[in-house]
């Protein structure tokens, strides 16, 4: 038990959310200190933790997807944006508005929006499963067709 819950796609999202939230938060605090105002910072911070996070999502934690390059990339790019977008306004309200400090801010804002938010995304919109694409029936057909089986 204890291995298939290793083993799920849930502990490989986690794992891969914790090495880009590293990756996020190193470099917004960095700008951070550098000056950079808070909201950059935090959009930069997780630009660079969201492309290592496609990537490494796409290949190790969502193994069981069929979903192209284009496909797959224009879903996350339209999540990162969005997700993003709210990332750095909660980063703003705690820090600017709550007088926190960044790092703390920051963090609070992935387990508020970040978390929950992109593993529901990446699980069922970015890379679903591709036995669910098989399943879905007629409206599939015409597509396996096209990869040299026939519809019956």
């Amino acid at each position: 038990m204890i291995k298939k819950l290793v083993g799920s796609w849930v502990a490989r999202g986690l794992g891969t959310g914790a090495v880009a939230s590293i990756i996020d938060h190193v470099l917004g605090l960095t700008l951070a200190a550098l000056g950079v105002p808070t909201r950059f910072a935090a959009m930069g911070g997780k630009t660079a933790g969201a492309i290592f996070s496609y990537f490494a999502h796409r290949r190790f934690t969502f193994r069981d997807h069929d979903q192209s390059v284009v496909s797959s990339g224009a879903k996350y790019v339209f999540f990162a944006i969005v997700i993003g977008l709210a990332h750095g306004q909660v980063t703003v309200w705690l820090r600017d508005g709550l007088g926190l400090p960044y790092l703390v801010a920051a963090l609070a804002a992935d387990l508020l929006v970040v978390t929950p938010s992109w593993l529901v995304a990446l699980r069922f919109v970015i890379f679903p499963k591709a036995s669910r694409a098989a399943s879905s029936g007629p409206i599939d057909s015409g597509v396996r067709g096209n990869s040299g089986e026939t519809d019956g």
